[in-house]
C-alpha cells in the first residue's frame, strides 16, 4: 500500500561543524542503512553549509510505510544536531490524514530548551515567564525563527502591535517560508482592518503549509472572512466551503471553529444575496458546538431572522424574540422598530 506523503520545512544548525556532523550521519546511513529505502536518494543535498541549514522544500511523494518509517528516522538524526526549526511530514491515504510528525530539536542546549521551556508557558498563559525565556533563545541563537514569532504572538496577546510586528518581520525575514509568522502579522493587520495587506500575508500562510495543518486552516478561514469585509463574496465563499468540506476530527484545533466558520459563510452568502442558502447555513451553524460560547445563540439568530425579513418570508419575528431574549441589544431595537 502507497501513501501521499508530503514534506516542508527548515532546521537552523549553529555552525558549520554542526552541519558537517549532520551530513555525516545521514551519509553513512543511506549507505549502510537504507540506501534507496528513503525518500531522498541523497538527503545530504538538503544541507547547506554556508547558511547552515537544511532545507525541505515542499515537495509531495509516493511511497510505502517502511520507506515513511525509515524517512522520518534519517531526518530525525539530521535534526539531533540542530538548534531551531522544524520539519513537517504529513502520510495520507485516500484523502485522510494518517499520521503527522514534526521534527525539532530537542537536544539539552541552553537555546534549545528555552525556547521549548519559554513556549510550554505560552500554553500555560505565562506570558512574562516565557518572554523572558524567548528573548534568551534569541539572545542566544538570533536566527531563531520560531523564538521570534512566540515572542511576537506574545506580544500581540499583550496588545503590543508594534513589538509583535517587528517581531513578526524578523522572523520572516531569517526563514520566508515560515507561514506561523504571515499568519501571526495578519492577525495584527486584521485588527487593524488592513484587509488588502491581511490578505497577502495570510496567502503566504497557506502557500507555506498544508490544508491538514492547523496554521493552514485559520489562515483560510481569516482570509475568507478578509474578502467578506471587502465585499468580495464570490472570492469568499468558496474558501469558507473548503474549510467546512475538511473532514476533522473533534480533537483538531480548528474543529471547535466550524460554527464560527459556519456563521461567517452564512452572513456572506445574506450580503451576496444568497438568502435561501444563508439561511440553511445559519441553520447549520446553529446545531454546531460552539467555541467558549461563541458564536453565541443570539447572534446567530439575529442574522437568520434578517435573511428571513429580507427574503419576505416568516420567522424573523420568532428569531429576534429568541435572539432578544439570548441577550442581542440589536434584536431588541428591531422588534422595537416592528412593534
Amino acid at each position: 500500500m502507497d501513501y501521499t506523503v508530503i514534506i516542508l520545512g527548515r532546521l537552523e544548525y549553529a555552525n558549520v561543524r554542526s552541519v558537517q556532523q549532520a551530513t555525516k550521519v545521514i551519509a553513512h546511513l543511506l549507505e549502510t542503512r537504507y540506501k534507496n529505502e528513503v525518500l531522498y536518494r541523497d538527503a545530504t543535498e538538503l544541507l547547506d553549509e554556508e547558511l547552515c541549514t537544511l532545507i525541505a522544500p515542499r515537495e509531495k511523494f509516493q511511497c510505502s510505510e517502511k520507506v515513511w518509517s525509515n524517512t522520518i528516522h534519517l531526518l530525525a538524526k539530521a535534526t539531533e544536531f540542530s538548534i531551531a526549526g522544524d520539519l513537517h511530514m504529513w502520510k495520507i491515504l485516500d484523502g485522510t490524514l494518517q499520521e503527522y510528525i514534526c521534527l525539532e530539536p530537542d537536544s539539552d542546549k541552553s537555546t534549545v530548551q528555552s525556547f521549548r521551556q519559554g513556549r510550554e508557558l505560552i500554553d500555560e498563559g505565562k506570558l512574562e515567564e516565557a518572554k523572558k525565556l524567548l528573548t534568551k533563545a534569541v539572545s542566544r541563537f538570533p536566527r531563531h525563527a520560531q523564538a521570534l514569532e512566540r515572542r511576537g504572538f506574545i506580544h500581540y496577546t499583550q496588545g503590543d502591535t508594534e513589538a509583535a510586528m517587528a517581531d513578526y518581520a524578523a522572523s520572516i525575514e531569517i526563514d520566508t517560508k515560515r507561514p506561523d509568522a504571515y499568519l501571526g502579522r495578519a492577525r495584527v493587520l486584521v485588527n487593524q482592518e488592513n484587509w488588502s495587506a491581511a490578505i497577502e500575508d495570510l496567502t503566504q500562510a497557506m502557500k507555506h503549509s498544508m490544508p491538514h495543518h492547523n496554521v493552514y486552516l485559520e489562515a483560510l478561514h481569516r482570509k475568507a472572512k478578509s474578502l467578506m469585509e471587502m465585499g468580495q463574496y464570490d472570492k469568499a465563499i468558496p474558501l469558507f466551503n473548503f474549510f467546512l468540506s475538511r473532514p476533522l476530527q473533534d480533537d483538531h484545533p480548528q474543529f471547535p471553529f466550524r460554527r464560527q466558520v459556519a456563521f461567517d459563510k452564512g452572513r456572506t452568502l445574506a450580503a451576496a444575496g444568497k438568502l435561501d442558502d444563508a439561511i440553511k447555513m445559519f441553520d447549520e451553524a446553529l446545531n454546531m458546538p460552539t467555541n467558549d460560547g461563541k458564536p453565541d445563540q443570539g447572534e446567530i439568530l439575529l442574522h437568520r431572522g434578517l435573511a428571513f425579513q429580507q427574503s419576505g418570508k416568516s420567522g424573523f419575528l420568532e428569531d429576534w424574540k429568541k435572539a432578544a431574549d439570548e441577550g442581542s441589544e440589536r434584536a431588541a431595537e428591531l422588534l422595537a422598530e416592528v412593534a
